[in-house]
This record gives structure tokens, C-alpha cells and sequence, in this order.
């Protein structure tokens, strides 16, 4: 099964999906989950990169998404 990192989505693809995301009001719980697995160790990434999602995370919350 090919992931999404591998398939090339269109910028209306990218729109709509984020829209789905926001709809359903899985945007925090995807950022939060993604946290987590940088804490826990299961992904790497970069300190601005955990900067970004802590703020985008507080946005989310803010906005109720």
C-alpha cells in the first residue's frame, strides 16, 4: 500500500483534505500524536520543527479545531 509521502496530490487535493481534516476535527489530535512521537523517540525531527507544531497545536486549540 503506497503511504502519502509517496503519492503526489494536487493542490486541490491538498485543499480538500485539509478541509476534511479540519471538518472532522482531527487537525489537534494529529498534531498532538505527532508530539508524542517525537517525545517518545518514534520519529526524529528538528527543534524548529517541534517549535512549529507546539504553536500550531495552541492555534487549533484556541480556534476549537
Amino acid at each position: 500500500m503506497e503511504t502519502l509521502t509517496k503519492v503526489k496530490l494536487t493542490e486541490e487535493d491538498k485543499e480538500l483534505l485539509l478541509d476534511v481534516v479540519l471538518k472532522q476535527r482531527y487537525a489537534s489530535e494529529l498534531v498532538s500524536c505527532e508530539l508524542t512521537d517525537i517525545e517518545t523517540g518514534q520519529k526524529n525531527c528538528e527543534e524548529n520543527r517541534i517549535r512549529q507544531l507546539n504553536h500550531l497545536l495552541l492555534r487549533l486549540h484556541k480556534a476549537g479545531v
